[in-house]
């Protein structure tokens, strides 16, 4: 059965203020992924793109001189859907579409103004401060209210788990602090990641200042400049590669009732996404949750890890306290988490640094490496998942 794969990976440094433009940052990712997959850019006929990227695909196919694009399509939002940006460039490949496709992501959000984002648009009429800009994460059910960044609507997904699960103040602090200090451990020996060199403690973590209660500044991501890109090709082809591809085993998107895209008016806030959408997601895979060797889960805020991985039978509900103050996230533990440091210390690329860290598993050259790790899970609070294997 034909099937897609990773089969390479490329991106710019990651920055506060690349000095270049968010074009130039994409091809710079681009070339890099085709060369690290042993291609030439001639060889790309299709593209997939987030739809809050600023560069189009005719840029791009004009500035690289590409002859032949005969695929091009792109997801809605942001990281929320980054799993469904690479399944669906799978998908063109499975159908004939495209025989070579590239994912990308090119985001100046440190520097400059990160599309899709209007809490960076303030003016004043009459006295009052009036916010304006593409889409608010609250649209017109939350802006209004005060709730106008991600961190605000996460806040409350921390505070009803704690709630549902009988933990204290204490305790809450504890899982999310273990969280952050854990992934700067990883970023610290990954020199790709934008605080390698920045180590976090427990004391630090707490000391920190406080965002949106329960959330301080170490709970919150980090806004990045660069690109990032991915080359996918069907599976067979892989294998004439130097590198090892990785296999899209299986992807799905899901949309709640009450997804804007944030969640807040749902009644199991606590819940990232129902139990079916784990169901079909290994069943398509043809593999179970005891079957994963590492999981990747979108950490926006270090809130969405726990709910990630509960939510796909990885650790138990109301189980995350334990599993991350033990130490079994880490790479000697049960499940190694987040191995590049995540959206809080590598960088926030919309989550497609989070796909690229699964793939670098899979294929043996992560900076945190699990020995032998043969199946990843990557997902965005069930909103987009993928599970990827070994080719």
């Amino acid at each position: 059965m034909t099937s897609a794969s990773i089969v390479g990976i490329g991106q710019t440094e990651f920055s506060t203020n690349s000095g270049r433009s968010e074009l130039r940052l994409a091809l710079e990712a681009i070339l890099a992924a085709v060369a690290d997959a042993g291609l030439s850019a001639r060889d790309i006929d299709g593209f997939v793109r987030y739809t809050w990227d600023n560069n189009s695909e005719a840029m791009l196919t004009s500035s690289l001189g590409l002859p032949n694009v005969r695929y091009y399509g792109e997801v809605e939002h942001g990281g929320v859907n980054c799993c469904g940006a690479v399944a669906q460039a799978a998908d063109a490949i499975v159908a004939g579409r495209a025989s070579c496709v590239v994912v990308y992501r090119a985001l100046n959000a440190r520097s400059g103004t990160r599309y899709g984002r209007a809490d960076r648009y303030f003016t004043s009429t009459g006295g009052d401060t009036v916010v304006s800009g593409r889409e608010p994460p609250g649209d017109i059910y939350g802006a209004p209210f005060g709730l106008l960044v991600p961190t605000q609507f996460h806040a409350f997904y921390a505070r009803r788990y704690a709630h549902e699960y009988g933990l204290s103040d204490e305790q809450l602090t504890e899982l999310l602090g273990s969280i952050a200090v854990s992934q700067r451990e990883y970023a610290n020996r990954n020199p790709r990641a934008l605080l390698h060199d920045r180590e976090l403690t427990m004391e630090q973590y707490r000391a920190s200042r406080m965002i949106s209660e329960p959330l301080r500044m170490y709970d919150a991501c980090l806004e990045t400049d660069g690109a990032m890109a991915m080359v996918l090709v069907r599976t067979e082809r892989g294998a004439a590669f130097a590198k090892p591809g990785v296999e899209v085993l299986a992807g799905n998107q899901h949309i709640r009732r009450h997804s804007l895209p944030m969640l807040l008016y749902n009644d199991d806030l606590h819940v990232c996404s129902p139990p079916e959408v784990a169901a079909d997601l290994y069943g398509r895979a043809g593999v179970s949750a005891k079957d994963v060797d590492v999981a990747m889960i979108y950490d926006a805020t270090t809130s969405l890890v726990p709910m990630g991985l509960e939510a796909f039978g990885l650790v138990e509900p109301g189980g995350s306290h334990a599993f991350f103050t033990s130490g079994q996230n880490r790479l000697d533990g049960r499940l190694p988490v987040n191995t590049h440091g995540g959206l809080l210390s590598e960088g926030y690329f919309h989550g497609l640094n989070t796909i690229a860290e699964a793939a670098r598993q899979l294929r043996g050259d992560s900076h945190n490496q699990r020995k032998d790790a043969r199946v990843a899970l990557v997902t965005v609070r069930g909103a987009s998942s993928l599970i990827l294997g070994r080719a």
